[in-house]
């Protein structure tokens, strides 16, 4: 989890930006790009310029910006002569831990020292054909650069680079045309791939040579715009080198999509999976998370098309033989999303014109918030190919790098701390106390007040904060307070610098914070992954779509209609109409009115504290009408007599363009849970003629996992019946709900029998004289008010009040944490008189 804390500012001061306007057409895309003159004169360098007295140094250069800091920026004309344009950049450490930014410019490649990210050192460039699109990346001490005006390969000798001694070792041609639009480099692996260039896709080289890329492969099925490859070191995919490519065919423009290829045998490259999704013009670069379950994909053309903001499209690849789109996430801006890289949690996007923005991925996979930005572009917004071309975020020093088409080289810090939950936020935390740790990462050293990270928790009673102990390193940990097994724990982490800024994760604390419940765990009360019907119908009074009606069964892909079902089992969801083989995006979506697909129903009297989840398919923003129409979700508690809304998608926003969401819900929160509940999922088209799509699968109800009230433990002795008289329960271990009730049994008939119970336990054999073993106290509180004679069946009851626990000291109330052990004294004939024990029982309370 990530979040950081920085104040920013939005002011954008004018500078009398003079720009010429020009166009140029990109040599294999259909489009025409809006080149426009270079920005004249020099930028800034924070070693060298003095900007005090006005603000942020953005503020003062007029750039809007939040939670990113100018370091420096040089121009086009800083980096050298002849550099028309900017277009990719990447980053290279030395052996000796200097960093360098590789700047590609219209004419050359260039490289510049960042180690001091305020005063930025041009050290050389490499000349290359005149090309507005230059890519470039780095293998051990070499760098690569590609561009669409030819020249293959050029091998970069970056060995003497802390000497300020760059150089061309050689130049790699062949295998067809000399273009190249992007390279993409599996480090783990060592091997290189050239992407697109002509009508190409892939083609590969063995860098066992550094210095002398060799041809080994090809993958031609497909253009191939730029891509992903990375080698697998674990799981089902361990040792396989997997390509997640931006491809289509003509150019890339057709039928344009995910391809993800097993490129591990470079003679027998095998197709994993080919993903489309709604809306798609022109799929151009995209870039795993950290963990390798999530791809982020941009499209470069569907920004004033089919989407009215920066849209990122999202795919489950945590099987990458079974990946799936499952939705899309936007922050509003017009600007065309371009180049994006994940690191630390954060996705960094170079978003043409609207500049560097950084979403917090590890908060929220599938709609991240928007945590830091600098717009590199600030005279304008539109969807327009000017601004900022790409961004590198992986110095070890926290340095960050972006390229601009007209500006240049950005380098930037971001601010304040990071906070990071060590493994994950937990969903479910133990009644008795969950362990909370998180790692504080200074994004600016020594910027962090220890003293000041807390961890705040609301049981029901208002938000109480915690000061958390730091640990090993950078991380802190604090405890949650114990609870009553179902019951619901608000918190978040909140830390500050040592000048007062403030971060919390999640970021929207304290009125978004992680929301757990208490429990051991969580049980499956019933699923359906729609392979069979189970009990679900289709059709409600008031029904009057004419097509697009609810069906299950294998859903035929468009635009708007999901290819598969969720499942990584079986092929079956519900879905609103078939279509037919290569038809069209309306051919059967809903028409006329509504669709209702109703469940069958559902017994959940008498669980802990049941949660149902689902997995949705929903996307109304196609056709004439976008955004028109609501995907309404209703439950009942009394067989479908009455409904109650849970949940309502649409008209517009979040859930509307297609993908697989998945749903969750406590029951107990829209309604009371009883033995005859049921949903219905009602689609609809009710206004103007729009393309309406939905989809249902992978149905659960789960319940909380509360574990049994408490335990036996100790031996007993056998008493005269033959047995070891022993203690069961019933009724749960909840102070609130107060209603344990024990049951000691195994005992000869008719004896007097009294419980005893302590906070403690012991071991006293043969106490007293008897046979039988105490292993609660020694000081020992008596239910003098419950004892009696064993029942016919040899047992006897205690009903706890757990306001008054008996203890040798009186009686105590028991307090949610609180741990009490009894056990049941009886006496005996065996084969004198004697008395005996149970075996104790033990009760945490809840």
């Amino acid at each position: 989890m990530n979040r950081f804390d920085v104040r920013g500012t939005t002011a954008a001061l004018g500078l009398g930006l003079v720009l010429a306007s020009g166009a140029a057409a990109h040599e294999d895309d259909p489009k025409i790009l809006d080149r426009k003159a270079p920005f004249p004169g020099t930028g800034y360098t924070a070693a060298n310029h003095s900007l005090t007295g006005v603000g942020s140094v953005a503020n003062a250069l007029g750039f809007p910006a939040d939670r990113l800091s100018l370091n420096a920026w040089l121009t086009l004309s800083d980096l050298g002569n002849g550099n028309q344009n900017g277009s990719d950049c990447w980053g290279y450490v030395s052996p000796s831990g200097r960093e360098y930014a590789l700047m590609c410019t219209t004419g050359a490649t260039v490289v510049v020292e960042v180690t001091n990210p305020q005063n930025p050192q041009v050290i050389g460039r490499i000349n290359g054909p005149t090309s507005d699109w230059r890519d470039v990346k780095t293998y051990q001490d070499r760098a690569y650069t590609v561009s669409e005006g030819g020249s293959g390969i050029q091998v970069i000798d970056l060995s003497q680079v802390d000497n300020g001694v760059v150089s061309l070792e050689r130049t790699v041609t062949g295998q067809g045309t000399n273009a190249t639009h992007n390279i993409v480099i599996d480090e783990v692996s060592g091997f290189l791939y050239r992407a697109g260039g002509g009508s190409n896709g892939l083609r590969i080289y063995s860098l066992a040579n550094p210095g002398n890329p060799t041809f080994v492969g090809q993958y031609t099925t497909r253009y191939v715009h730029d891509a992903q490859v990375v080698t697998y070191t674990s799981g089902q995919y361990n040792g396989r080198q997997i390509a997640y490519c931006c491809s289509g065919f003509n150019g890339g423009s057709t039928d344009t999509g995910l391809t993800i290829l097993d490129v591990t045998n470079k003679s027998n490259i095998t197709v994993l999976g080919q993903l489309s999704y709604p809306g798609r013009r022109y799929s151009h670069q995209g870039w795993l998370n950290e963990d390798r379950t999530r791809f982020y994909l941009g499209d470069e053309l569907d920004e004033g098309a089919s989407v009215s903001s920066t849209t990122t499209r999202v795919f489950d690849v945590s099987d990458p033989g079974n990946a799936s789109y499952i939705g899309v996430f936007n922050n509003g801006d017009p600007a065309i999303g371009h180049n994006m890289y994940s690191h630390n949690g954060l996705l960094f996007q170079a978003n043409y014109t609207s500049g560097l923005r950084v979403f917090d991925i590890d908060a929220d996979d599938l709609n991240p918030p928007e945590v830091a930005f600098f717009d590199t572009a600030p005279t304008s917004s539109a969807s327009s190919f000017n601004g900022l071309w790409s961004c590198y975020p992986y110095f070890p020093s926290g340095t960050i790098i972006g390229s601009d088409i007209e500006r240049g080289l950005f380098v930037f810090t971001l601010d304040g701390i990071q906070l990071d939950v060590v493994g994950a936020a937990p969903a479910i935390v133990s009644p008795n106390g969950e362990q909370i740790t998180v790692a504080v990462t200074e994004l600016t050293a020594g910027s962090l007040d220890a003293s000041s990270v807390a961890l705040v928790y609301d049981i029901g009673a208002g938000f109480t904060s915690v000061p958390m102990a730091q640990g090993a390193g950078n991380t802190f940990t604090a405890s949650l307070p114990p609870v009553v097994c179902g019951s619901g724990v608000d918190w978040y982490i909140t830390a500050s610098t040592n000048g007062g800024g403030a971060t919390t994760l999640p970021s929207a604390a304290p009125s978004a914070p992680f929301a757990s419940v208490a429990a051991l765990g969580e049980i499956v009360v019933t699923s359906n992954n729609m392979e069979s019907t189970a009990g679900w119908t289709v059709g409600a009074a008031g029904d009057t779509a004419t097509t697009g009606v609810w069906v299950r069964g294998n859903p035929i892909g468009t635009d708007a209609q999901p290819e598969n079902d969720n499942s990584s089992i079986g092929a079956q969801c519900w879905f609103t109409g078939q279509g037919s083989n290569g038809g069209s995006i309306g051919e059967n979506d809903i028409d006329g009115g509504s669709t209702t697909l109703v469940t069958g129903v559902i017994d959940m009297a008498g669980l802990n504290d049941p949660q149902l989840s689902y997995h949705r398919w929903y996307s109304n923003d196609q056709g004439a009408s976008p955004n028109a129409d609501v995907f309404r979700v209703q439950i009942s508690n009394n067989g479908g007599a009455t409904w109650s809304t849970l949940e309502n998608v649409g008209p517009s926003g979040a859930g509307t363009a297609g993908g697989w969401i998945e749903a969750r819900f406590r029951v107990a929160d829209v309604i009371t849970p009883t033995a005859q509940m049921r949903l219905r999922f009602i689609a609809a088209d009710e206004g103007d003629g729009s393309i309406v799509e939905a989809g249902i699968d992978d149905f659960e109800v789960t319940d909380l996992d509360c574990g049994p009230p408490g335990g036996v433990y100790c031996e007993g002795v056998p008493n005269s019946t033959g047995q070891v008289a022993t203690i069961s329960s019933v009724g749960s271990n909840s102070v609130f709900l107060n209603d344990l009730v024990l049951i000691a049994s195994g005992m000869p008939l008719n004896q007097f029998a009294l419980f005893i119970a302590s906070d403690s336990q012991d071991f006293i054999p043969n106490v007293g004289g008897g046979q039988g073993n105490l292993c609660i106290g020694p000081a020992v509180g008596r239910y003098l008010t419950q004892f009696g004679s064993t029942s016919f069946f040899g047992t006897l009851n205690l009903v706890v009040d757990t306001s008054g626990i008996i203890t040798a000291s009186g009686p105590v109330a028991a307090l949610p944490g609180d741990t009490f052990n009894f056990q049941c004294w009886f006496r005996d004939v065996n084969p004198g008189a004697t008395s005996n024990l149970t075996r104790g029982f033990s009760v945490t309370f809840q």
